[in-house]
């Protein structure tokens, strides 16, 4: 089959390897649309990376089942948790392998789904499997696993309709923020981040005031919207020491900072300025595919405005260029 395969820093070809094959408790998926992730261009901007077949975010249809999987039946239109458990720690020894502490990944630690089809080695249906309603398109599909987070860190923040809340960073998952946020109800959305095409698409979300953070200055305008007190809670989707420290700044007394974006260096901060204001901050790492789903299914979040490319699994270089450096992109899809 054709996959996506990285050969070093910025190297993406399309080639020729072998086909999956199925164990007893997973499936082969026929790939229809798979998402380049904000977390793929991590690794593929640098070296020592090399074989990796990236795609977590996708959908199709199952081809095949292995002999111990139960419940799940070819043909079945799906998006998929790609993961293997360890069967060693507590939580596989629980039964809950789902929260394996040492689950290898898909598109990471084994070929993901940037290729004709892909192997799901743990398969159970409302736990790793999840098939699609008909109101979904693939497209929809393939954006249930960022949303699923967006969804997650929103849910664990428990907004009320009342509060004023901030979304710095407005990459896919802030953009999903936003418009789970506009679900729930929220009052107030501030949304901040930096290229047109996302401030624009924050608009088409439901952000209330849409902040230019390359032209304004992103504490003040919060800062003023809020009457000075600051917001109820910040969703950090940036991942940067400078979101960082504004989160802390724009957060008022005994508001809460969720933590989603992925840092890639360490951060440098003075914990007094978090414990002076009482404030709380809460690491964001999870999904819940069946609300991300529901969601989409009822028409309260939307990926129309969140894919901005497609192109061929043959066209996965160009797609890799455009997602790291086109300042129009983004979600881009790649189209096996």
């Amino acid at each position: 089959m054709k996959a996506a395969v990285l050969h070093g820093a910025k190297d993406i070809r399309t080639e020729t390897v072998p086909d999956p094959v199925c164990t007893p408790h997973g499936v082969i998926i026929k790939v229809n649309s798979c998402g380049v992730c904000g977390s793929d261009l991590h690794y593929y901007r640098h070296d020592g990376h090399d074989g990796t077949i990236f795609g977590h975010e996708f959908s199709g249809d199952i081809v095949e089942v292995g002999a111990a999987v139960k419940d799940i039946t070819t043909g079945t239109r799906c998006t998929a948790v790609g993961f293997s458990p360890c069967e060693k720690c507590y939580w596989c020894h629980e039964g809950k392998k789902h929260r394996c502490s040492d689950m290898a990944l898909l598109g990471y630690h084994f070929p993901g789904a940037m290729a004709e089809y892909v192997h799901v080695p743990f398969a159970a249906p409302g736990r790793s499997i999840f098939p699609i309603p008909q109101e979904l398109t693939y497209e929809d599909a393939a954006s249930v696993e960022p949303l699923s987070i967006s969804y997650f860190s929103v849910n664990r923040s428990q907004p009320k309709e009342n509060e004023i809340v901030a979304v710095i960073g407005l990459g896919v998952i802030g953009l999903y923020a936003v418009q789970v946020l506009k679900a729930a109800g929220v009052k107030q959305i501030l949304a901040a981040g930096r290229r047109s095409s996302r401030l624009a698409a924050a608009e088409k979300c439901g952000a209330d005031i849409v902040i230019d953070a390359a032209l304004e200055d992103t504490v003040k305008v919060i800062m003023e919207a809020s009457g000075n007190l600051g917001a109820n809670t910040v969703f950090e989707c940036a991942g940067t020491q400078e979101t960082f420290d504004q989160s802390v700044v724009i957060a008022r007394g005994g508001g809460k900072i969720m933590l989603v974006g992925i840092y890639e260096e360490p951060l440098t901060w003075q914990p007094l300025s978090v414990i002076s204001k009482n404030l709380t901050l809460t690491g964001c790492l999870g999904g819940n595919f069946p609300a991300a789903i529901q969601l989409l299914k009822e028409g309260k979040v939307k990926t129309q405005n969140m894919i901005t490319h497609r192109f061929s699994l043959d066209e996965a270089a160009e797609a890799f260029r455009t997602q790291d450096g086109d300042p129009s992109a983004i979600k881009v899809m790649i189209k096996p």
